[in-house]
């Protein structure tokens, strides 16, 4: 069966033009220090580019994997290698019989661009990773403009959360107490909010290691190879690590598309 080649956003045309040009380096095999770098020897091993969405056991549907390309191991014709400039895909695998190798999926950032998302989370998402959306709801709140605070209605709503548990949780985090999310004079408590909820939520990502290695590895959600074991980050091949980041909202509130972004900083 041939796997149909996933639109990315992650993802541009020349993400993915990296992405390709990263596999055909690997299987010319002409620079032994990234196989040195996997602890895997070059030969009867090759790089495969991820073309599919897999599925995400907390997301509970087809996304794109946190990995970009995997190692497997087998034989290739040489012939074939060359016919298709040393360029290999998931199709591959079935043709060649190859056997994907576990803990090798390689995550791919643009060496030119720090313009990604490491991960966007919806409501449901950032519910079973972080057991509330209270934080996220905190996060997503108009605060700037109080002609803006009526859209913090649809902003609880979006995020499946009441304004009582949600004015019960932040009266004993912050200075001051607030009445209601829409309340004019309420735009200090709001600015308040919002900063607490980023700190908060970037705090549990720090210290909880289930939930940084969801976010960062994709740990727990997909199967291997398609975890991020690896990072390609700048040229340089390294393990996977929690890379400095910050916690933001999605471009589409005002549309009903919550989202938390995880990105770098």
């Amino acid at each position: 069966m041939t796997l149909k080649k996933y639109q990315m956003n992650k993802g541009t045309r020349e993400g993915t033009e990296e992405e390709i040009s990263v596999t055909r380096k690997f299987n010319k095999k002409l620079d032994k220090e990234p196989w040195s770098i996997l602890g895997l020897s070059p030969e009867n091993n090759f790089a495969i580019h991820i073309i599919s969405k897999k599925y995400g056991k907390i997301n509970q549907g087809m996304i794109l994997p946190k990995a970009d390309i995997f190692i497997a191991s087998g034989n290739v014709d040489n012939d074939y290698l060359k016919k298709n400039n040393f360029y290999l895909n998931e199709n591959d695998l079935s043709i060649f019989n190859l056997n994907p190798l576990s803990k090798t999926g390689i995550s791919i950032k643009r060496s030119d661009s720090k313009k990604y998302q490491i991960i966007k989370m919806v409501p449901n998402t950032f519910l079973k990773v972080f057991k509330s959306n209270i934080l996220a709801v905190g996060a997503s709140i108009y605060c700037s403009n109080p002609d803006e605070f009526i859209k913090n209605k649809n902003i609880l709503k979006g995020w499946g959360v009441s304004e009582l548990d949600f004015i019960r949780y932040f009266n004993k985090k912050i200075s001051k107490s607030i009445n209601s999310v829409t309340e004019i004079n309420g735009k200090n408590q709001l600015i308040e909010i919002k900063k607490y909820s980023n700190v908060a939520i970037k705090e549990i990502i720090n210290t909880n290691k289930e939930v940084s290695e969801f976010i960062f590895w994709g740990k727990g959600n997909f199967e291997e190879p398609y975890t991020a074991t690896w990072l390609l980050e700048k040229n340089l091949l390294r393990k996977n690590y929690v890379i400095p980041f910050e916690v933001t909202t999605g471009s589409g509130r005002s549309k009903g598309d919550f989202t938390i972004v995880i990105k770098p900083s």
